[in-house]
């Protein structure tokens, strides 16, 4: 028996060519929609890792519809994944581009038909380690309104198209993460990127945090009043400040509760 005001996503299919894949969904009527792109699939990366689960709870607590998916080969999803299990590379993303952009259109039309309102008029792409090289490759879809990308792992992958990008885009890095070179993560004219102090690539220290600043971020709109420009500079540790959740004049948020 779901309870009113708790917090529950829906299990769904998604389908993505000739396979299904498993996701969890949950409705909202703030905008934007927020699709999240799980870590590697070689490595066990999936929709139940916490930092995944910790961002659709913190975005759907401030009202967004989010929507999380296993990629084929992946836990309940079917077919079959290209990448070796245990490596490391980033090679082709073709199927992983595939079943995200699926994932992205059941998300648009589910929150369309929710809102009552006619087409989506662009979703947020989120995606951690893995899942921040799918978004990049992703990012210039008109689909996608704005990115934010989690833990990008620069040594795997080729993140210079940001410095280009000029749509709305948050970078967040672990304070110590031996895959992410700061120095490479370089946000266009509206991007913008913050650091979690004293944390792992994993977030096991300031997860709570990440959620927060990662929906306090889409409440300002992009850019600006919630997070720092680093324009090609990195501030010093010890000048990084916390961030609080500002709950906001809006009604509370309106849970499922059938």
């Amino acid at each position: 028996m779901v309870t009113a005001g708790q917090y529950l996503e829906r299990a769904v299919t998604v389908s993505s060519g000739e396979v299904s894949l498993d996701a969890l969904y949950h409705r909202g009527l703030v905008d934007p929609p927020c699709v999240i792109a799980s870590p590697h699939p070689a490595l066990g990366g999936s929709m139940t890792a916490p930092v995944i689960a910790e961002l659709a709870w913190a975005l759907t607590r401030a009202g967004h519809a989010t929507l999380r998916f296993d990629y084929r080969g992946v836990g309940a999803s079917q077919g079959q994944t290209r990448h070796a299990p245990g490596s490391l590379q980033i090679s082709a993303l073709d199927d992983e581009l595939a079943d995200f952009f699926a994932a992205t259109d059941q998300l648009r039309a589910t929150a369309s038909a929710t809102a009552g309102a006619g087409p989506c008029a662009g979703l947020c792409a989120v995606g951690y380690s893995f899942g921040a090289a799918v978004v990049m490759a992703a990012a210039e879809d008109p689909r996608l309104s704005r990115i934010i990308l989690i833990a990008p792992p620069t040594a795997l992958a080729d993140f210079s198209a940001l410095r280009t990008l000029t749509k709305p885009a948050l970078v967040v890095c672990a304070h110590h993460d031996p895959l992410c070179d700061r120095a490479l993560l370089q946000p266009g004219p509206q991007g913008a990127l913050e650091i979690i102090p004293h944390s792992d690539p994993s977030f096991r220290r300031g997860l709570t945090q990440l959620g927060k600043l990662c929906a306090d971020w889409l409440r300002s709109g992009g850019p600006g009043s919630a997070v720092r420009v680093f324009e090609g500079r990195e501030e010093e540790p010890s000048t990084i400040r916390e961030l609080t959740l500002d709950p906001g004049d809006d009604a509370p948020l309106e849970l499922d509760t059938d």
